[in-house]
């Protein structure tokens, strides 16, 4: 009797401790699933020792993975700077459960691998409707030159040695006007690259002297130009008045004549106005 008794005992004491391992795990298992879902939690936890970060032996990843909570604010304040980055930098990271606290990041993960979503009420930036143009040929005998541009833009011949086209000011965009300069000016001989890569930079420090608050030349490139070869270079500034503005600038010498070809645009509409800039350099040629 004594025997069948303790052995009796035996049993329900190992029955109470198998419904408590079963709860431990149950527990274990729901924290460790929620630590990827939902916002974050609106209190802090109440426990004063540090989070353990934890980990699924069945994932393919190891402890070196896991990420202290330091390190992993830094990543996603890098994530939020650059999602590109961040999002390469996290694809084989998970993150600790101190992720579920008042700290957690700003954009909760999905699933079991922690991919950034972005915010659904992000404003889209309305797309920018290309602009127009209509070409038609201009053959100003102030620089003996034709060439191909925009129509309707208000023609100014009158220096000599200079031609320049405006557009109109029912067309001004952000600020700034189109403008198109060409010149032709006699010199004693043809430049050497050299030569054009000094007169390129001269004309530009010229340029950037005359109301800019910030002014950012590029460096000088060799192209083309009426069949010679040529030096350019693009810049870009921000005049006095805030109005942000873009251009280019490429010369050669032929037969000894300094040709040079100038645009400045709103830089907001840098692509269609370089089409406008690309038209004239293909297009122009000598007529005297």
């Amino acid at each position: 009797m004594k025997r069948t008794a303790l052995v009796l005992v035996c049993l329900a004491a190992l029955a109470l401790l198998l419904t408590g391992c079963q709860g431990q795990q149950q527990e274990n298992l729901y924290t460790e699933v929620t630590q990827y879902i939902g916002p974050a939690a609106t209190t802090a936890p109440t426990a004063t020792t540090a989070p353990t970060a934890i980990v699924d032996e069945s994932a393919d990843y190891t402890q070196e993975d896991i990420l202290t909570e330091e390190a992993n604010s830094e990543l996603q304040a890098a994530a939020t700077d650059n999602f590109d980055a961040g999002y390469a930098a996290q694809t084989n990271l998970f993150s600790s459960s101190s992720q579920s606290d008042a700290s957690a990041t700003e954009y909760p993960y999905a699933g079991s691998s922690p991919i950034p979503l972005d915010p659904v009420d992000a404003p889209t930036p309305t797309p920018q409707a290309p602009l127009n143009f209509t070409y038609i040929t201009y053959s100003p005998a102030t620089v003996g030159v034709s060439f191909e541009a925009p129509a309707g833009w208000i023609a100014d011949d009158t220096y000599n040695e200079v031609f320049t086209l405006t557009e109109p000011e029912t067309q001004i965009k952000n600020g700034q006007l189109g403008i198109i300069n060409v010149y032709a000016v006699p010199v004693n001989s043809d430049y050497s690259e050299s030569q054009l890569v000094q007169e390129i930079k001269q004309r530009l420090n010229t340029i950037g002297s005359l109301n800019f608050s910030v002014w950012k030349p590029s460096l000088t490139a060799t192209r083309y130009l009426m069949g010679s070869l040529g030096v350019y270079a693009n810049y870009t500034g921000t005049l006095v008045t805030g109005v942000e503005v873009g251009g280019r600038i490429h010369a050669v010498t032929i037969d000894n004549v300094l040709y040079c070809i100038q645009i400045t645009y709103p830089l907001s509409f840098k692509e269609d106005f370089m089409d406008v800039f690309s038209q004239l350099r293909e297009t122009i040629k000598r007529t005297v």
